[in-house]
């Protein structure tokens, strides 16, 4: 009934279903940070499927011809890092992800030089179903970074008016991601034209400068992603998970 497969590009329409599966599978006060959001990310997923050091997989439900979750990998030096793994709401609790993940793993090793890997992905620590799934396979906490929402910290920042507001502009990458510049000084990332990344660690010292770039593009949301703990809102940690390959265990 369920069958387990690799996509490919010529699976246009399990491509777009899964890049929209993508923008609501996760929690959306950290999910309005994600690239997926926006439309750039389709681009950037088709870029990609055909590359060797990536790989998605899907389970499909043959009697009903549905997409029930997907799982997408990325292939570093000794690591095989799990990107994604979303589950239909529908069939969660029926194994279908230990399943995906199980055969997953299977062909990407048949397929890989032969080698010790580990097996790494980030969870977010307040998504506790998927932190204690990962756990009961043996997956263990290795680092982390931390998610800042900094509505709160620009919310006090009033005087604009010696910027120079003709200096701000935007750029689109090759996917179509715009970013956002101050003259010569890059700002970060702007996501689906209501959310900003901040990603110039320089700038969180002028906040004035970023709550300017949320006005100038009229945005609802600014967030930045760091390593270490700092004094804003935070919004979730995102715990990196690591496992050797052949100590995972996924019975």
């Amino acid at each position: 009934m369920y069958e387990v497969r690799q996509l490919k590009r010529s699976d246009r329409n399990l491509v777009k279903a899964i890049c929209e599966s993508l923008k609501t599978a996760y929690d959306p006060n950290v999910s309005r940070f994600f690239v997926h959001q926006d439309n750039g990310y389709l681009r950037f997923f088709q870029s990609v499927l055909d590359h060797p050091s990536y790989a998605t997989y899907y389970v499909y439900n043959t009697a009903s011809n549905e997409l029930c979750g997907f799982a997408c990998f990325q292939f570093l030096d000794g690591i095989i890092f799990l990107k994604h793994i979303v589950v239909d709401n529908r069939v969660r609790g029926s194994r279908i992800g230990t399943t995906l993940l199980t055969r997953a793993m299977d062909d990407i090793r048949s397929t890989l030089p032969a080698r010790d890997y580990l097996f790494q992905l980030h969870v977010f620590e307040k998504n506790s179903r998927a932190l204690s799934w990962y756990l009961s396979i043996g997956m263990e906490p290795l680092d982390c970074t931390y998610w800042y929402d900094l509505q709160a910290a620009i919310a006090g920042e009033d005087r604009l008016d010696d910027l120079d507001w003709s200096s701000f502009h935007i750029k689109a990458d090759d996917f179509g991601f715009q970013q956002l510049y101050y003259g010569s000084t890059y700002i970060g990332t702007i996501l689906a034209g209501r959310t900003l990344i901040v990603k110039n660690q320089a700038l969180l010292a002028c906040l004035k400068l970023l709550k300017a770039a949320m006005l100038y593009k009229n945005l609802t949301s600014i967030g930045y992603i760091s390593e270490q703990k700092l004094a804003f809102n935070l919004v979730d940690k995102a715990l990196l998970m690591s496992k050797p390959v052949n100590q995972l265990e996924l019975v």
